[in-house]
Order: C-alpha cells, then sequence, then structure tokens
C-alpha cells in the first residue's frame, strides 16, 4: 500500500480492510507467539472474525490487551537485560493500526533513520570552530521512564483522537511477562509497534527547544550537541535538569569513567555515535563496530568445520559484504557504514577476507567472493543502478532457484518440478531468514557493548 493510499483517521485505520491488509502485509508468516499461544499460522483460520472483534472493540472503547510476554535480551555480561514486550498477533494488528494512526496524525514525530541524524552531526563538525566540543549525553533507562501522566496530556494538548489515547493508555499499563504487577503507571514497553513514535512524541517539544538554542541532535536516547568547550558543563547541567523536571528522565552524570555515556570532548578529537567516530575530519567505523564486523566474516567461514557446504558458506559471505535490497529496504553493513569516509576500512576488510579464506584452503574461490570496497563505492555512487548488491524484489525463478540450490542444496531439478508458488515460498522463507540475521547485526552497531 503507497502512502498517499494509507488511511488516516482513527475509523479508516480500524476498518476490516485495513486490519485484514496488516495481517497478510506485516504478520501472517510472524514468529513470535504471545502469551495466548496461538501463532500467525493459527490465527489465519479465523482471520475474517478475529478482525471484526477488533475493529469492533476498539472503536467501541472496549478492547483488552493480552498480558504482553517477557523476552529478555542480553547485552553484554555488565548490563541487565533488556526487556522486550511480545504482544499476541491480535494485540500486534491492533498496535500495528495504532501505529499507522499516529504516524499519520503526527507524522513529524515518526523516527527518522539513524542515517539522517549522522550525516547532520558530520556537518555540524565539519563547520564547527576549532575550539568546540561534543557534549554527548545518555538518557538512563528511557523507554521504561517514560511517565505516563505527561504523555497523555502531550497526546491531549497535540489534538490525539480520545479513542487513540485510551487504547495507548491499555497498551502502556499493560504488563510484561509475570514478575510485574497488574498495571504500571511508568515506561513505555519495548518492541511494539508504538513503543518508537511515543517516545518520539514524549520528546518533541524537547527537542525543539533545545535545537532552536543549539546545534542539537538526538537519537532516541543518545543526545549530541557541539558546543563552545567552555559552555559545555553549563549546556550539560542545563539539560540534564529540563529533562528531570519537565519530563522525569534522567541522564548519566558526567564521568570520566563512564566515557560512552555522558562525556565531553573536542571535535578535531571526535566522539563515538550511532556507530560511528565523528570528528571534525569526516566519519569512520567506531572501533567496536569494525571489530564485530571482523568476527561475523569469523563466524561465518567458521561454519565449514562442521556440515555446511562451501557454496553455502560463500553465499553467505557474500550477503554478508554486499548486504541487499529486500522488500524495499536497504540491509546490511555496507548499507548502514555508507556514510564513512575512511575507505582505507574496507580495504582492510577485504585483505582479512582474502586471509580467511586461504587459511581454509579456499584460495581457489577468491575471485568469486565479493569485495566490501567495491560495495561500499556502489552504495555511495551507484545505488539505484547497481547490479553488485543483490535486489531480492526483483530476483526472476531462475534466480530464486539458484540461491535455494546454494543455501540449502536443493537440486536444480527437483526445483524446476515445483509450481512456481512452492519455489516462491521456499525463496522468501529462506531470505527473510538471512535478511532478519543481517539486520540483527546492523541494529547491535547502534549499541555501545562490545
Amino acid at each position: 500500500m503507497s502512502q498517499d493510499d494509507r488511511p488516516l483517521t482513527f475509523e479508516q485505520v480500524f476498518s476490516e480492510a485495513h486490519l485484514r491488509s496488516i495481517f497478510d502485509d506485516r504478520l501472517k508468516d510472524a514468529k513470535f507467539i504471545g502469551l495466548d499461544g496461538i501463532s500467525a499460522s493459527s490465527f489465519k483460520q479465523n482471520i475474517d472474525a478475529e478482525v471484526t472483534l477488533i475493529g469492533r472493540k476498539v472503536l467501541g472503547g472496549t478492547f483488552e490487551f493480552t498480558r504482553f510476554r517477557e523476552k529478555l535480551i542480553l547485552k553484554t555480561a555488565r548490563k541487565p537485560p533488556r526487556q522486550i514486550s511480545i504482544p499476541t498477533i491480535r494485540d500486534a494488528i491492533a498496535l500495528r493500526a495504532l501505529c499507522d494512526h499516529l504516524t499519520f496524525q503526527f507524522n513529524e514525530c515518526r523516527m527518522r533513520p539513524p542515517h539522517d541524524c549522522t550525516k547532520r552531526v558530520a556537518q555540524a563538525a565539519k563547520e564547527a570552530a576549532a575550539s568546540d566540543s561534543f557534549l554527548r549525553m545518555d538518557v538512563v533507562s528511557f523507554y521504561p521512564s517514560v511517565n505516563h501522566n505527561i504523555l497523555v496530556n502531550q497526546l491531549r494538548d497535540k489534538g490525539a483522537d480520545p479513542r487513540a489515547i485510551l487504547l495507548i493508555e491499555k497498551a502502556i499499563k499493560n504488563p510484561t511477562g509475570f514478575d510485574e504487577g497488574d498495571k504500571s503507571d511508568i515506561g513505555v514497553p519495548q518492541g511494539l509497534s508504538i513503543s518508537n513514535i511515543l517516545s518520539m512524541l514524549y520528546l518533541e517539544a524537547f527537542d525543539r527547544y533545545f535545537a532552536q538554542k543549539y546545534r542539537y541532535f538526538r537519537y532516541v536516547d543518545d543526545l549530541l550537541l557541539v558546543v563552545k568547550e567552555e559552555e559545555a558543563v553549563g549546556i550539560h547541567d542545563e539539560i540534564a535538569s529540563h529533562m528531570l523536571t519537565e519530563l522525569r528522565l534522567t541522564t548519566h552524570e558526567l564521568d570520566p569513567k563512564q566515557p560512552d555515556k555522558t562525556a565531553i570532548t573536542p571535535v578535531k578529537v571526535g566522539t563515538e555515535y550511532l556507530g560511528y567516530h565523528i570528528s571534525s575530519g569526516g566519519l569512520r567505523i567506531r572501533e567496536r563496530s569494525y571489530k564485530k564486523m571482523f568476527r561475523a566474516v569469523v563466524g561465518c567461514l567458521r561454519a565449514l568445520k562442521g556440515t555446511a557446504r562451501v557454496e553455502q558458506v560463500l553465499w553467505r559471505l557474500n550477503l554478508i559484504i554486499t548486504g541487499c535490497r529486500v522488500e524495499e529496504r536497504s540491509v546490511g553493513w555496507v548499507f548502514f557504514f555508507r556514510q564513512s569516509t575512511d575507505v582505507g576500512q574496507f580495504h582492510r576488510m577485504d585483505r582479512f577476507v582474502r586471509q580467511q579464506l586461504a587459511l581454509y584452503g579456499l584460495k581457489d574461490q577468491i575471485s568469486s567472493v565479493k569485495r566490501f570496497a567495491k560495495a561500499y563505492h556502489e552504495t555511495r555512487f551507484n545505488r539505484d543502478g547497481t547490479t553488485y548488491i543483490p535486489d531480492f524484489d526483483n530476483f526472476s525463478l531462475a534466480d530464486m532457484m539458484k540461491a535455494i540450490h546454494l543455501v540449502k542444496g536443493t537440486s536444480l531439478e527437483t526445483l524446476g518440478s515445483m509450481d512456481r508458488s512452492e519455489v516462491e515460498g521456499i525463496y522468501w522463507k529462506m531470505v527473510k531468514r538471512e535478511v532478519a540475521k543481517l539486520e540483527r547485526e546492523t541494529v547491535d552497531f547502534l549499541t555501545s557493548g562490545s
């Protein structure tokens, strides 16, 4: 569905037709299962009755969410796990419809890609005076600390539909797991389709105020400012005080022992932000993210010590190197780091790949393995016309069969005897699995953990 065709009103997003399109477009192949134990495939068997029920109850103000299932994600051994809330399929449809409504009602609060922020920061660093400094600040436990009363009042002041506010309140107060009580008065559950836009709404006035005063940038809970060196501490205290007073949020204190949280550094020296090291001299992949790329290459080739076939591993290695286009999105490391101005990092990765291939006795395969530097060049200067980077949306049937053969080992003869729809089903299931892994690794670049 194109952006112009998407519904705007609350009634339209909760129409049976739109709810059905949400399931068909986004959730029919979902792997998650909520506390009701109903999978997407089971839900589909009763889809007509389900979308009717969702629409009727939401529009009537009687819809209730099932307690969210808890999933804990460990970031590092030194940090507590992040709690992710997993809804039922029914609740996921309702939440996505609510997200669609909020996105079009408050489009200015839609979360932009991190590249937009990185690009603006890089330009500010380039234009900064030699004596300017970066002030980097980090909000403590941002999502779990959002105050419900403040958020609801903000929504009312912005003219949000009362039915949308009621549904939001029910969603954010809904408990996750069984260790929590029946309801919560603070925090936005992480992992829901409405989580990001609610967090943006919560900080919208704050962002606007400080962006008018300073060279100010924010992505989720990471704030970065370009300031005069002598003003840095004062601006830090002003922001911290405003955030605590107006939003009930706290920031990490200035502490030399925790430079990855809140710090003041000269622009000419640079700072780490959104996976990059940014300075007045340009952008490069930060060291921790760079090491993760090396580890992923090693991990991919290590599969050869098991039962993996050479063809299968090389296909996955090429995907790691180039990334891909899929469902009209660009996915992968090179796409994420295409704003880097340090081309040497990509050439060093290519040398490392060749060394690793030689260690596994695959010198004769080096010519068939793609190159980071070439992929980087294509994403920057030939993104629309490149054939070097796979576009899974536009694979022919023959391309699909070849990919399945390389990854799964199914013979071309067997694939040729199948119906096209069966081949496409196998292909997309395989592609989505491989792409999901790439996306998880890309998101990991935004974290500060090692």
